[in-house]
């Protein structure tokens, strides 16, 4: 018996020829402009993101210190050169500020003077004004600089510190780092940069068990709250907070353009948004909605 469900030659033929001849409905015209203009926007937008987050990836500081690796006894006293390099920040501006935070294990080391270098002249003539804290008890010292004003900020390859180091009377035969992964630098408008560190590694009396800075539990690197917690009666005497001399310049603030005016520096503007963020969010908003289209038509 033939297949009743089966439908002959000239049944499909004619639905065929229906298929061919149905136009298009205005709510499927509707979803196909709508899917055309929301990918064109799609592409649009990555396109425009991807040079920024190139752009905004380059921009970043690196801390060198010299020597990178260090031979010392105990009761010994050594010093580090600080280098950076840096560029500047998004769109070619210049570097306002650098708060230098290097952290240690105080049971081995202690950082007794830290002093500013030059890096922070460079560019246009104006005053560095720098701040230094030693927090010992904490494991922790901090030199920041600013420029005041920022006069277009700096930028280049030079000195940023120096650091006076001694190894503890006591100290086992060991190896320990000093941390500088905590330090920041703003740049005169946008976000802090990326920064590249590198630890300085201390051998002491030979080297021998690994007691990295990590070790110790350092508290927020913070010069006020650094400052307030010795003051509150927790070790007084073993905090300090000053103004930071220059090994170039004995006074606390070295003014380039010859002016003491007193005149207020312009602020680190931190309201610009991250190049290329905005972009990223359209574009993910825009393919969802692509995506939903899609499934509709």
């Amino acid at each position: 018996m033939p297949d009743t469900d089966d439908p002959s030659p000239a049944d499909r033929s004619t639905r065929s020829d229906r298929n061919r001849n149905r136009r298009p409905s205005s709510d499927d015209f509707g979803a196909a402009v709508r899917a055309v203009v929301l990918a064109a926007l799609l592409l649009s937008t990555t396109a425009l993101s991807v040079p920024a987050l190139v752009s905004a990836g380059d921009r970043s500081a690196v801390v060198r210190p010299s020597p990178s690796t260090v031979e010392a006894g105990p009761g010994e006293t050594f010093a580090v050169e600080v280098e950076l390099q840096s560029d500047g920040g998004h769109g070619g501006v210049g570097v306002a500020a650098v708060d230098f935070v290097a952290q240690y294990h105080p049971d081995y080391l202690e950082i007794t003077d830290l002093e500013r270098g030059p890096w922070l002249e460079q560019g246009n003539e104006t005053t560095v004004r720098p701040e230094r804290t030693l927090a010992h008890d904490d494991g922790t010292a901090i030199l920041e600089q600013r420029r005041d004003p920022p006069a277009g900020g700096a930028t280049g390859n030079a000195r940023l510190a120096t650091m006076t180091v001694r190894v503890a009377d006591d100290a086992p035969p060991s190896t320990t780092t000093i941390n500088v992964s905590e330090t920041g630098v703003e740049p005169v408008r946008g976000w802090p940069l990326a920064l590249y560190a590198q630890d300085v590694t201390v051998e002491i009396d030979g080297g021998g068990e690994s007691v990295p800075a990590s070790d110790f539990d350092h508290p927020d690197p913070d010069a006020d709250a650094l400052e307030a917690a010795a003051d509150d009666g927790a070790s007084a005497g073993n905090t300090s907070h000053d103004e930071a001399d220059s090994s170039e310049d004995s006074n606390s603030s070295d003014t380039h353009s010859g002016s003491e005016n007193g005149a207020a520096d312009e602020p680190v503007d931190t309201g610009d948004e991250i190049p290329g963020f905005t972009a990223i969010i359209g574009g993910l908003a825009l393919g969802f909605c692509l995506v939903r289209t899609l499934q509709r038509s």
